[in-house]
């Protein structure tokens, strides 16, 4: 029990020594996924300075959802005055509210800053592709809430809402010949594999044609990403990226066959594929911003502004 207390106190404490930053900030938390527990909503409510009010529940609950009373909520936020809109927390929901999302327009909405990952992907992809939005692949409000991301991700996300910093991912291993020596540019694009597959003969489907393409996943074994990255590659995503880097998925590699799979997809190709640990829904997860400008060199991906 003392140990739990600790815990709660510590996150607490790493939690407000981002506050002051962002409440700084014009922020307008989403929650397009699923809902969440009103303890975290009042903890990101003392975060951002300013009162949310969420659904709650978990992925179950979003399941049985009225789709219709989540896009309306969605919607208002998009068409807000609001600079940020930030994700509260993933989980599940996000593909039962695009075919809505898709049915509108957005062209005449002052262009925005959505920041989210996992279940955020495909919202995310498509505000990037479709209406050129600021969308950043990154921690969300409850990671900080419960500081289960490094203070290098969250000071990178902060340091670049507030100047529009260089991004960078600087611990890029090659996992083919194709990756040793060359330096590639191209728009980068980035998301949770999972998600990213199921966009595909969809309305939203990501775009990955010339881009600098970013993948990773959670507690994903070797077989199922086998089978995703098969399924990607049969319909066509990978003809003409310039180059792939996997990030973290959040299982012991080695033993469930993780590290293997990617090294036999990396020899087979004919493009630069690399490995990084430094996004993914572990410990890191660096700010990446979506159909931006980006160059891999010596081993670093770079995003300038």
């Amino acid at each position: 029990m003392c140990f739990v207390n600790f815990f709660i106190v510590f996150c607490c404490f790493v939690a407000n020594c981002f506050a002051a930053d962002l409440k700084l900030l014009d922020i307008e938390v989403i929650s397009p996924a699923c809902g969440i527990e009103k303890q975290l909503q009042d903890k990101i409510s003392e975060l951002i300075g300013k009162k949310v009010n969420l659904s709650t529940g978990g992925s179950l609950a979003q399941v049985f959802a009225d789709e219709n009373v989540k896009f309306q909520k969605l919607d208002k936020s998009l068409r807000s005055g609001h600079n940020i809109l930030w994700a509260a927390r993933g989980g599940y929901g996000v593909d039962k509210i695009m075919p809505l999302i898709i049915k509108s327009d957005y062209s005449k909405e002052t262009k925005k800053i959505i920041v989210g990952y996992s279940d955020l992907t495909p919202l995310i992809v498509y505000f990037a592709q479709k209406y050129g939005w600021i969308a950043i692949n990154a921690p969300m409000l409850k990671d900080f809430v419960l500081n289960n991301k490094s203070k290098q991700s969250y000071d990178a996300i902060i340091d670049f809402l507030k100047n529009k910093s260089k991004l960078s991912i600087s611990d890029l291993k090659p996992l083919n010949n194709f990756s040793r020596h060359q330096e590639i540019s191209g728009k980068v694009i980035c998301g949770n594999i999972t998600c990213i597959v199921s966009t595909i003969g969809t309305k939203w489907q990501i775009q990955t044609d010339g881009r600098i393409l970013l993948l990773e996943d959670v507690n994903v074994f070797g077989y199922q990403l086998d089978r995703l990255l098969t399924h990607m590659k049969n319909a066509g995503l990978f003809d003409n990226v310039k180059a792939i880097i996997f990030g973290d998925f959040g299982v012991d590699n080695n033993k469930v066959g993780v590290d293997a799979i990617l090294k036999q997809f990396a020899s087979k190709m004919n493009i630069p594929v690399y490995k990084s640990n430094k996004f993914g829904h572990q410990n890191d997860n660096l700010p990446i911003v979506l159909d931006a400008d980006g160059v891999i060199k010596f081993h670093t991906l770079e995003q300038f502004f």
